[in-house]
């Protein structure tokens, strides 16, 4: 079986920032004691706070265990639309290219999540 008609178009991001403001608020921290956990100015968090930015991957992570949720939990993915079909050489060449992009976007990623390893926030 191969995917057909497959549009993955990435994140809503503004639902993702709306995302992230609301967990922040209902955390109940405030931008300075938020802050002073992660090390970043008051304003930074603010910031997220008010949907005026987005924290970086490192920060989404860290922030993501300070609230004690997933940083799948502050992404919101656009509509993926598919149906599966069997055969048509177009639609797998398609779908390799497809999962050639998904495999070296995952490598990136864990490259990315691997050093954080280090960052000991379970005390937090």
């Amino acid at each position: 079986m191969v995917w057909r008609d497959m549009s993955i178009s990435g994140l809503d991001m503004e639902a993702t920032i709306r995302k992230v403001s609301k967990e922040i608020n209902k955390s109940g921290l405030s931008d300075k004691e938020l802050g002073g956990i992660m090390g970043l100015s008051v304003q930074s968090i603010n910031k997220w706070r008010h949907g005026h930015n987005l924290p970086d991957i490192e920060n989404m992570f860290i922030l993501s265990r300070i609230l004690g949720i997933k940083v799948d939990d502050f992404l919101v993915p656009l509509s993926v639309s598919h149906r599966m079909i069997k055969g048509e050489n177009e639609t797998r060449q398609d779908s390799v290219s497809m999962l050639f992009c998904l495999r070296e976007y995952a490598a990136r990623l864990k490259n990315l999540i691997k050093p954080m390893s280090n960052y000991n926030v379970d005390g937090i």
